[in-house]
């Protein structure tokens, strides 16, 4: 499930079955690391856009926390209010290494997946990249979902 209006119709009615929320976590600099910043969110957006589809019905994946480095601390936030909505699992996805020093202190799940520049990749060489990128998370996500309800 996406952040849209449609599906918000969907996650109330389908409350019980949507136990998981996806957090993207999007850097933000705009002086020396602005292109590795912007080439971060896209690789990151695409492949929660693939996780969204594998797991319609189970995942609702929201906008992205886009963050400046010196305030990334405000993510915990996120965090507590998807917990006190009644989610289950929390999963923040993200090009940045600096996320997972902080795994227990956001209390949820990051998942770090080193970014790959897709500039001018061609569009089939960037979806099979993407793809095979995509499954080994969905094998990750799958993992900690069990590892949870023991």
């Amino acid at each position: 499930m996406n952040w849209n209006g449609k599906d918000a119709v969907l996650v109330e009615q389908q409350k019980n079955y949507i136990d998981t929320v996806v957090v993207p976590l999007a850097p933000m600099s705009f002086s020396e690391g602005f292109r590795q910043s912007a080439e971060q969110y896209e690789f990151i957006q695409l492949l929660t856009e693939f996780l969204e589809r594998q797991f319609k019905g189970r995942m609702l994946v929201t906008p992205p926390y886009a963050y400046l480095p010196e305030q990334a601390d405000k993510a915990v936030q996120w965090t507590e209010n998807i917990r006190a909505a009644g989610f289950k699992h929390v999963f923040f996805i993200t090009a940045d290494s600096m996320w997972r020093q902080r795994e227990a202190e956001l209390n949820a799940a990051v998942i770090f997946v080193p970014s790959v520049p897709l500039g001018d990749m061609e569009e089939a060489v960037k979806r099979s990249l993407i793809e095979n990128q995509a499954k080994q998370l969905v094998n990750t996500i799958v993992v900690k979902w069990q590892d949870n309800s023991e």
